[in-house]
């Protein structure tokens, strides 16, 4: 639910701005909220008239009518419509009828229908009421032409005092400052967000997470393909310190393709949206390992005791993140496999699952620390799962992905059928 993500509450006003989306995410969001209450949709610019499916009534002050849709549960507001396209209504209109709905969702500039824009002095148009700004870019710009055709007023912004004058192509680094200094929000100073839409693939969440390391309150996805991607505050901890006793040596030094296969899992971790990483750690060659990463290594003195204390020793270190667990032996674990299980947590304990079998890596709600911190000896956090009856499996059907190398054969055997 885009709304939740959102954080939408009754009886608030939400404007939307920016280019790539606006009208699609406006009435995503009126579609979603029209199943809690009244919605009123509108403009303080002018947008194309909604279709009738999707409104119960729309109305014209100009002119004192309304016209009946098929919609439930919707309704638009504008002065009147001209050439197609609804105009904005006063202000005043606005926040006479404000008490009479739920939810008020209007958009506060516009963008030609282009990926990018530039803005005039007097946008965006804010009104006085509202509670939170959404400013909506589109990741689907990187690699247009930089110019007219895909840039709303580019002729117009841009001259050799731009530091973008002479760029052919949007790139990263004009989306970026696009995102980080575009003026989304004007001189609103509430509840601000940047949504990146169009964000459909991989790549494009790799892209996307890169820039939401530099932006606060950014979230990413796809109005289209209904998905929202948000920051879910978790920190990894990796259990390095296990004494491999079946493998017969550190089977996290054990090379694949000329890398040890902890590196290979660190290389992945700090792709991703984690607040730390921690790693615990015995051997001297793994804490040189960790210092080629943006990683914590946590030395492990007590590894003899088991697992339990290589959990313990990455709890310790939390303050308010959740916990993604993951022992170092998981060097198939694949990125997109990583970033799904976090975008679908929900506040349980979350758990992979393949044909039925748990798996790692394991995310545990910060509410559990104090259970964590009391465990003891091997057993890892089973002890907790078996006591929670509410918890949140994610199906997954790539055995490969989440075996555990116990026993050199087992690599060897993984490593033979890949056809290394």
């Amino acid at each position: 639910m885009f709304y939740k993500k959102f954080g939408i509450e009754k009886n608030s006003v939400t404007g939307i701005t920016g280019s790539g989306g606006k009208s699609s995410l406006m009435l995503c969001l009126a579609e979603e909220l029209s199943k809690h209450g009244k919605v009123l949709i509108t403009t303080t610019t002018k947008i194309y008239k909604p279709d009738e499916n999707i409104y119960e009534e729309l109305f014209l002050i100009e002119k004192k009518k309304s016209f009946k849709g098929k919609g439930k549960n919707i309704f638009v507001l504008g002065l009147k419509i001209e050439n197609g396209k609804l105009i904005s209504p006063d202000e005043k209109d606005i926040e006479k009828i404000k008490s009479q709905y739920d939810y008020i969702l209007y958009e506060g500039d516009g963008s030609k229908q282009k990926l990018m824009k530039f803005w005039n002095e007097y946008e965006p148009c804010i009104l006085s009421f509202t509670d939170t700004v959404i400013g909506v870019g589109n990741i689907k710009s990187l690699g247009l032409s930089f110019n007219e055709e895909n840039v709303h007023r580019y002729n117009m912004y841009m001259n050799k005092n731009n530091k973008f004058y002479g760029k052919k192509v949007i790139d990263f680094e004009i989306l970026k400052s696009y995102l980080t200094e575009g003026k989304f929000f004007g001189n609103f100073q509430e509840k601000k967000i940047i949504f990146l839409n169009g964000v459909e693939n991989f790549e494009e969440i790799k892209t996307a997470l890169k820039i939401q390391k530099e932006i606060k309150n950014f979230m990413f996805g796809s109005v289209k393909k209904k998905e929202v991607y948000m920051d879910n505050n978790i920190s990894a901890v990796v259990m390095g310190s296990g004494k491999s006793e079946r493998f017969g040596k550190n089977k996290l030094l054990e090379k694949i393709d000329g890398v040890p296969m902890i590196e290979i899992l660190l290389k992945k971790l700090e792709e991703l949206p984690f607040k730390n990483i921690f790693v615990a750690y015995k051997d001297e060659k793994i804490l040189e390992i960790c210092k080629k990463y943006n990683v914590v290594p946590l030395e492990n003195k007590k590894y003899f005791l088991g697992q339990s204390e290589s959990i313990k020793l990455g709890t310790e270190n939390i303050k308010d993140e959740n916990i993604m667990f993951f022992t170092g032996d998981m060097p198939f674990l694949k990125e997109e496999t990583i970033f799904k299980i976090i975008s679908e947590f929900d506040g349980k304990i979350t758990i992979p699952v393949v044909n039925g079998k748990r798996c790692s890596p394991v995310i545990f709600p910060n509410r559990y620390k104090k259970e964590l911190l009391s465990l003891s000896g091997d057993v890892g956090g089973r002890e907790i799962i078996k006591k929670e009856k509410n918890l949140n499996f994610i199906e997954f059907f790539d055995k490969k992905q989440f075996m555990d190398i116990d026993r050199e054969e087992d690599l060897k055997v993984v490593i033979k059928n890949d056809g290394r």
